[in-house]
């Protein structure tokens, strides 16, 4: 388990460091797929930007958001508790990421930037239909080095144990389902599936990132299952990315149907 790899004085997290790397590779396959669609593969990276900050702002306050039902009920402490201990109080508010944050972030950042630089939108979302999934694979083995996102108690065959770890101190008291990986597992696949479907080139606009999400919401929602941490909050034991899967099965749906995005294509 490597939690951080120490650059120097700089102690980098191992999440990041994937994240990053996964990212990057993301860009530079974006580009290459962008030719097939005829889009501006120059704007490719500057569109990225634009991306990654939506995805960092959206993460942080899809996660403070997930706080909110530890947050409401004890409200006058937690802005007692600013007062006293400001750092301790924006590191529980924000100190941790949601994926679909980060998905939903990254949309309205690169929609905002085709609205400012006159930019068509549906083609990005088959362009980076199977790169969000390998990005996300990416990050979840980075989640396994780390330690974060961990798996309930399990005993059976592929089963981890986990070394002891002073962020996550109950991490190394059992053996757990190794979710992470599983997690990541299931993303290079869909990505892979994807990839292809894409090369066929029978797809209508819109279908492919249609396809990702009602995969990936049914996916997250049985992983959620197996999860053994409870950082992403829960409302009536339903986990907040739970909630969030119901909420995109029906726009996967609609996108996997293909005719409204392409009529709004020809309308546009």
């Amino acid at each position: 388990m490597f939690p951080y790899i120490e650059l120097g004085l700089i102690k980098l997290p191992t999440y990041l460091l994937m994240f990053l790397i996964g990212y990057a590779l993301m860009v530079c396959w974006a580009r290459k797929i962008a030719v097939k669609y005829e889009y501006p593969k120059e704007d490719i990276f500057y569109l990225s930007l634009y991306g990654g900050i939506g995805i960092l702002i959206g993460a942080k306050v899809m996660y403070f958001i997930s706080k909110l039902p530890i947050i409401i009920p004890k409200f006058d402490l937690y802005i007692k508790y600013w007062k006293v201990n400001p750092i301790g109080a924006f590191n529980f508010s924000f100190g941790g990421l949601v994926f679909y944050g980060g998905l939903i972030g990254a949309v309205v950042g690169a929609y905002m930037y085709c609205r400012q630089y006159k930019m068509p939108f549906a083609p990005l979302l088959d362009i980076f239909a199977p790169l969000i999934p390998f990005v996300h694979g990416m990050g979840r083995i980075g989640c396994f080095l780390g330690g974060c996102c961990y798996g309930k108690e399990y005993h059976g065959f592929g089963s981890v144990q986990f070394p002891e770890n002073d962020l996550v101190p109950v991490l190394d008291d059992v053996p757990r389902i190794p979710v992470q990986l599983i997690e990541a597992s299931l993303n290079f696949v869909i990505a892979f599936v994807l990839y292809r479907l894409m090369k066929c080139g029978k797809m209508k606009l819109g279908q492919l990132m249609g396809i990702y999400l009602v995969y990936y919401t049914i996916i997250r929602f049985l992983m959620e299952m197996m999860r053994g941490d409870s950082i992403r909050g829960n409302v009536g034991g339903i986990s907040t990315s739970q909630i969030i899967s119901i909420l995109l099965i029906p726009i996967g749906i609609v996108l996997v149907h293909g005719k409204w995005l392409a009529k709004r294509q020809e309308n546009s």
